[in-house]
């Protein structure tokens, strides 16, 4: 008789990894009440949606005229749905480089390894990744309906509606997509076609009218407008992706989870440590984003501008994702001045933060020299003058996006707003290159502030109360975002001449170039203060240290 081994329910498995998860969050999470839990959720929901309330009723943008509200009813559906075209392309290919999901390492080498089932295993991970991405999804929808209001017809109750129902449909469009992409083992060359096809058909879509691929999708973000009820089979195309791709949990790659837990665990680390430059690379790895061995041009040999030919070396290195990426966010840019030029002033957020990004991903050639600021101080220079050199070839590189915003904001306001204000066009033409290269200001100050201070003394911040260094975390956190806001404010200078004289092509003519000269005065104070930054902290520290000698010398 032989002795049989005894058989183990499957549930027993799965039991003790719900035990596990439990703990491991009780032990992260400490004695938290979930009353205390909710009310905080609640004060900070409250908190956040009156202050939102508050800055959106202090722009006060003027309703659309009814020509105008006709053209964004037309086509509306259309430009809202390449929106969701983009999303959905993004999806595809995060779940093709081996996304969305992110566990923690622990859970990639023993959970996925061990005797349970793998797709059961991943449904809380997956989950909780849908549910952030849902409200995430419902957060910016809501609060981008609350602003169309301003301008639409509709109450803000019915906008913010509609706005949360078109995010979650974006968000849902987005999880579905990669979950299946990963699911399918979608090759990333496939994801892009399918991507690519579906924006050149709606692009068709909204050049000559002709049905679009994501219409429907386009058309919930009017529904603070109107509603058609044919519109919802975009939501439930959608949810009907996102169960496709749970389903396909068990076929999960676990190399691809193995690693993209890795560049995770290091980039939420970096964002805890507001490391914006390594949260940049990691972003990189993670999209599996190599430079080329070889540049798209061969430069001659170096002369006395060796700063400015590595500079170029540098650029001309750029793979064609990352410069079709700066394209598309110079085009998002342009898109939303014009809009912005139109009376939509809360657009000026978008403008800011794509030029914003657009500056950091073209400051490559600084962002490098501030990583190897070791070898920087051991040049026979200052280290100012050197930093300003590497921001030379960048701005230069950025002038052919600066046309292509002032061409994308050009379109916009010859559709958006019929027929174009006298000298409209002219003012784009002087406005467009200045204003990307004061929004890039603020990429600028973001990539030298991280570069180490001589004259600091280590560690001064642990001295400091709580309250004080997190104030000054705070502002150099929101300081380099500032500054780009002030570069693009500059736009608002014409749009106040049109403003006073609606048919004097001059005044808004006159108008750009003042706001052009703005924009070029903060480029200069930008570049001064690269330039002198270590010479103003130094003279800053013998100031303090002078008057600490005064004062112990009067004490005693």
């Amino acid at each position: 008789m032989t002795d049989s081994a005894p058989t183990v329910a499957p549930s027993i498995g799965i039991a003790a990894l719900h035990d596990l998860r439990d703990h491991r969050k009780h032990r992260r999470m400490g004695d938290v009440e979930w009353f205390d839990l909710a009310y905080r959720v609640y004060i900070v929901a409250i908190f956040g949606a009156d202050a939102f309330l508050w800055l959106s009723s202090l722009i006060g943008d003027d309703p659309l005229s009814a020509p105008s509200a006709d053209e964004v009813l037309r086509n509306g559906p259309a430009v809202m749905g390449m929106v969701a075209v983009l999303v959905f392309m993004s999806g595809l290919r995060s779940g093709a480089q081996g996304g969305p999901l992110a566990l923690e390492t622990a859970d990639v080498v023993h959970v996925m390894l061990a005797p349970v089932d793998r797709a059961h295993a991943l449904r809380r991970p997956m989950v909780q990744r849908v549910r952030s991405v849902l409200f995430l999804g419902i957060a910016l929808g809501a609060l981008a309906g609350q602003l169309g209001a301003q301008r639409l017809p509709g109450s803000p109750g019915a906008w913010a509606a509609g706005g949360a129902l078109y995010g979650v449909t974006l968000a849902t469009l987005w999880a579905g997509g990669a979950l299946l992409a990963h699911g399918v083992r979608l090759p990333l060359w496939a994801a892009t076609t399918i991507g690519a096809v579906a924006i050149a058909w709606q692009g068709a879509a909204l050049v000559w009218g002709i049905p679009g691929v994501a219409d429907l999708d386009g058309g919930l973000a009017l529904w603070g407008w109107r509603q058609r009820p044919i519109e919802l089979l975009a939501t439930a195309f959608a949810v009907g992706l996102l169960v496709a791709g749970i389903a396909l949990a068990g076929r999960t790659s676990l190399e691809a989870l193995n690693r993209r837990s890795a560049l995770v665990s290091q980039l939420r680390f970096a964002v805890t440590m507001q490391d914006l430059r390594t949260v940049i690379l990691l972003r990189r790895q993670l999209n599996h984003e190599n430079t080329r061995r070889r540049p798209w041009v061969q430069l001659r040999r170096p002369g006395r501008w060796r700063v400015w030919r590595r500079g170029w070396y540098g650029l001309l290195r750029f793979p064609a994702v990352r410069l079709l990426r700066m394209g598309v966010t110079a085009v998002v840019s342009g898109v939303a001045l014009g809009v912005m030029a139109t009376g939509t002033t809360a657009a000026l957020l978008v403008g800011m933060f794509a030029l914003y990004l657009l500056g950091l991903e073209v400051l490559e050639p600084l962002s490098q020299e501030i990583d190897h600021n070791d070898r920087t101080d051991q040049l026979p220079i200052e280290r100012g003058r050197l930093l300003l050199q590497h921001i030379a070839a960048p701005l230069a590189a950025l002038v052919p996006f600066g046309l292509l915003a002032g061409g994308a904001a050009a379109l916009t306001i010859a559709v958006t707003d019929g027929p174009p204000a006298p000298g409209a066009f002219a003012a784009v033409s002087i406005l467009a290159v200045p204003v990307t290269l004061a929004g890039a200001c603020g990429s600028i100050v973001s990539v030298v502030k991280d570069a180490p201070d001589p004259v600091s003394v280590a560690n001064q911040e642990a001295y400091l109360p709580p309250e004080v260094a997190g104030f000054g975390t705070a502002i150099r956190t929101i300081w380099p975002l500032v500054v780009s806001t002030l570069g693009v404010l500059t736009t608002l200078v014409a749009r106040a001449a049109h403003t006073a004289e609606p048919d004097d092509a001059s005044a808004v003519i006159g108008g750009a170039v003042r706001g052009a000269l703005a924009a070029a005065l903060l480029l200069v104070t930008t570049l001064v203060w690269v330039q002198r930054r270590d010479r103003v902290r130094a003279w800053y520290r013998r100031f303090v240290d002078e008057g600490k000698s005064y004062t112990k010398q009067n004490w005693s």
